[in-house]
């Protein structure tokens, strides 16, 4: 994928349910948004104390729209996301790689491309080796960032 495209600022809201115990955490990075055909790209570098993630957002449009984030570096996972269904993925640590797999109970997302700015909410069930590990709802908002 080329390096150019439109500069976005990229919040990323997170909620977890685990075992009765809720948690939230939000991150912000800078990155830049791409259209190619039906698919979109969010691409960022995450910045870590032992490392750096270079991380993919894809928003493919079809019948069944479709959300995949692929992670590479510091972590390693891949996760796909469809609307009522159940999808595999893997996360690979430093002791193994790791079976996951995603229930997705809502999905959505939208572009303003006059606006340049759009949001991304996915809600799922999250399983590791089949033992489910929590509830998840990721919240992105994409902004044009202008001057990056």
């Amino acid at each position: 994928m080329k390096t150019s495209g439109t500069p976005v600022k990229i919040t990323l809201d997170i909620h977890i349910n685990r075992d009765g115990h809720h948690e939230d955490f939000e991150f912000i990075v800078f990155g830049h948004y791409y259209k190619r055909n039906a698919t979109s790209y969010y691409i960022y570098d995450e910045v870590w104390e032992n490392g750096k993630t270079y991380t993919i957002v894809k928003y493919i449009d079809g019948k069944v729209p479709e959300i995949q984030i692929l992670r590479t570096g510091t972590l390693n996972m891949r996760l796909f996301f469809k609307e009522n269904e159940v999808m595999k993925g893997s996360y690979k640590t430093n002791i193994g790689t790791f079976k996951v797999e995603t229930s997705t109970k809502d999905l959505e997302y939208d572009w303003d491309e006059q606006m340049k700015q759009g949001k991304m909410n996915i809600n799922y069930h999250f399983f590791i080796e089949q033992i489910e590990v929590g509830t998840y709802q990721l919240q992105f908002t994409f902004k044009e960032e202008k001057g990056l």
